[in-house]
């Protein structure tokens, strides 16, 4: 008689909570492993009618074959994971149960920086043409919340974590807009993180990729390929920027689709994202001319080079979303030419490589002044120290008044921190909330 094998779910965060919602629903019996379980989860799941008690990760019993559903938050490298696997236990997560059951074509967006942006335009455009699009995954509600019987197309943010275990994803079209290191704290070698992302071209119909990156669709075997650069388009498929009469326009080629200054955000950054997505929206058969008119009314993210208006003459920019080097690298692209800047970094360092962001702070020539907090406020002032001298402050609340105290007509004051929020926030969002309201606070 064979034994019956129960699934186990490790994390319960947002997204191992959204597996055993599932799973319940679907009347199937599992056992779940945290070692660090909140009471409000412990709550959820009593409510979802699972009366079992939570099992410290390493105490759950490893059956040969099992699935363990594993939270992206869960580091693999985790050895009583290691242990489980060794004992026939399949490793998998959310991202693969779901796709299992969706039924409507999946898009999946990854990358170091943007794919947040990308995919909230792309459900944005889909949403104008398509009924019921789903959007979700590494962003808003987990994959399995999405499943729905009328959706007629998913659009899924995947981060690294997700991707690990996702090694075969059914994709429609799937994404990879660019990569910078990031989450060393996490990967032994920033290759093991790149290998991580390119999961994502496995098993997908269509690839949508960087010109510098498309190597890693190739490797992977995708036939259909569409490239897109912040260059001069190479052939007549690709995406591209071009110049026309002074303007620079998005562009297929050599045919001109819509002037940049048409985005409600033009910095290059947001254009790449804008021709990634109508690179993805072509690949879903969407209708051109209904996406670039729609495109235009996309005002961006909130936390992402997002303007705060003070109405006094300083430009003031929430970009706490940016939580790794290569996202604050392309705000200052974005931001130098402004005017003088006051630049403000730290927080929660992710055993992050400064050197990189160092070089190109101290080729700016608009910076005015730098002023770092957090836990890696000390990292950072040690790796500036050798070319510019920052102010170090303990607490987010003193930086920002400090900048607000030094802030003169004309400057720019950018929010771009290069580091994780966990060291004094609960998230990107709560950093760029306070961020907002001690500006607020300030200018009544």
């Amino acid at each position: 008689m064979s034994m019956h094998l129960v699934p186990v779910v490790i994390g319960l965060g947002q997204t191992g909570l959204s597996v055993a919602r599932f799973l319940i629903g679907q009347g199937i019996d599992f056992i779940a492993g945290d070692d660090r379980v909140s009471d409000q989860a412990r709550q959820m799941l009593l409510e979802m009618g699972y009366a079992k008690a939570v099992q410290p990760i390493a105490q759950v019993t490893a059956q040969f074959g099992a699935h363990w559903y594993i939270s992206p938050g869960v580091p693999l490298a985790l050895p009583a994971l290691a242990e489980a696997q060794r004992q026939g236990v399949i490793l998998t997560n959310d991202i693969n149960l779901f796709s299992q059951r969706a039924k409507a074509p999946i898009i999946g967006v990854t990358g170091s920086n943007g794919k947040t942006t990308v995919t909230t335009l792309v459900g944005f455009l889909a949403s104008q043409q398509m009924r019921s699009v789903q959007v979700g995954g590494n962003i808003g509600a987990p994959s399995l919340d999405l499943l729905e019987d009328e959706a007629t197309c998913y659009v899924l943010e995947l981060s690294s974590y997700q991707l690990e275990l996702s090694t075969q994803l059914p994709l429609k079209v799937a994404a990879l807009l660019n990569l910078s290191p990031d989450h060393l704290d996490r990967y032994e070698t920033v290759d093991d993180y790149y290998a991580a992302k390119s999961h994502i071209f496995s098993s997908a119909e269509y690839a949508v990729v960087h010109r510098d990156i498309a190597h890693y669709a190739a490797s992977k075997g995708v036939r259909n390929r569409k490239i897109f650069s912040a260059g001069n388009p190479q052939d007549n498929a690709e995406f591209g920027l071009i110049e026309r009469g002074g303007q620079r326009y998005l562009a297929r080629g050599q045919d001109v689709l819509l002037a940049v200054h048409s985005l409600k955000s033009n910095g290059t950054s947001h254009c790449l994202n804008a021709l990634a997505a109508l690179a993805i929206g072509e690949c879903l058969g969407l209708d051109m001319n209904q996406m670039l008119s729609d495109i235009g009314q996309f005002s961006g993210l909130r936390h992402r080079c997002q303007r705060i208006e003070r109405h006094d003459g300083r430009t003031w920019i929430n970009d706490s979303k940016a939580t790794n080097v290569g996202a604050t690298q392309s705000a200052l692209k974005d931001f130098e030419t402004l005017g003088p800047m006051i630049l403000l970094l730290g927080g929660q360092a992710k055993a992050a490589d400064f050197s990189e962001l160092v070089r190109q702070v101290t080729a700016l020539h608009s910076l005015k002044r730098i002023l770092v907090y957090g836990d890696a406020g000390a990292i950072l002032a040690e790796s500036l120290a050798p070319f510019l001298v920052p102010e170090v402050f303990f607490d987010f609340d003193c930086m920002v008044r400090r900048a607000i105290q030094l802030a003169e007509e004309g400057d720019v004051i950018l929010l771009s921190p290069a580091c994780a929020s966990l060291d004094q926030f609960s998230s990107y969002e709560a950093r760029g909330d306070r961020f907002e309201q001690l500006l607020m606070e300030r200018a009544a």
